[in-house]
């Protein structure tokens, strides 16, 4: 689900939406790196809260410091920093850790990850884009590309990254979701709606995949079908309040211009 805080504003909301998009899409790739992976759950289950990773930073950075030409090391730093809330420091010690061993795709989404997280989304465009040449067939780097574009409000590419990610996992309910999002974001409601349509009723949909066809109905007016969909996962009192806040949004959408050509 995408959440909507009543006391944000609307391109506030989209932004916010993008980006945790963005990070549900970052994920490890197809043919990843399985090194830099089982490091990765390594360091989940090591410092699975910030507050964990805010303890075990000090020793993360004297580690990366001491043997400053060890990838694993640096690549360690830049998991703790990420998770301890600072990805500009993560940024800098991942990009220590390619420059030792090479770009992966596995590594290139990381960084775009933690790039996007440090504010720097033209940083994440150009590696999302490197990512996509070092692994065209992952639907991963594709709509990690996409949603990065997106948040920069390049949304006609943004879109064909995002078909193309879809191309490739056409089951995939966060890449849908995320197309769905773009369309929005661009005055395309009703397509929206339409890439989301099995979210209803399917038994693998997530949650958020429901919540954003609801929000992509309500702003194609449909606010029956919008409480009726959020009855799934809520009460009566909070799917109205829901559905109300919903409308407002998707008003707000509506009035956004469309995508040229469309």
């Amino acid at each position: 689900m995408v959440k909507l805080n009543t006391c944000l504003r609307p391109a506030r909301r989209v932004a916010a939406a993008l980006m945790l998009a963005a990070l549900a899409a970052c994920g490890t790739p197809q043919g990843a790196d399985p090194t830099l992976d089982s490091r990765l759950r390594l360091s989940e289950a090591a410092e699975a809260t910030p507050a964990r990773a805010r303890a075990a930073l000090p020793a993360a950075r004297e580690a990366a410091q001491r043997a400053p030409n060890d990838a694993v090391a640096q690549e360690r730093l830049a998991i703790t920093a990420e998770r301890a809330g600072s990805p500009t420091e993560a940024v800098q010690a991942l990009r220590r850790a390619i420059a030792l061993q090479g770009p992966t795709p596995s590594r290139l989404l990381a960084l775009g990850r933690m790039q996007m997280l440090a504010g720097d989304t033209q940083g994440a465009i150009q590696t999302y884009t490197e990512a996509r040449a070092l692994a065209p067939n992952d639907p991963s780097a594709a709509g990690a590309l996409g949603l990065a574009l997106d948040v920069a409000r390049e949304h006609q590419r943004a879109q064909v990254e995002h078909r193309a990610a879809l191309a490739l996992s056409p089951g995939d309910w966060t890449l849908r979701s995320n197309y769905a999002m773009s369309l929005l974001l661009t005055a395309q409601a009703p397509e929206a709606v339409r890439v989301l349509a099995d979210a209803e009723f399917a038994v693998d949909a997530p949650r958020r995949a429901r919540h954003n066809l609801a929000l992509a109905m309500a702003a194609t007016g449909q606010r029956a079908q919008v409480v009726r969909i959020l009855r799934v996962d809520m009460g009566p009192a909070e799917a109205e309040a829901m559905a109300q806040e919903f409308s407002a949004f998707g008003a707000w959408m509506n009035a956004l211009p469309a995508a040229p050509g469309v």
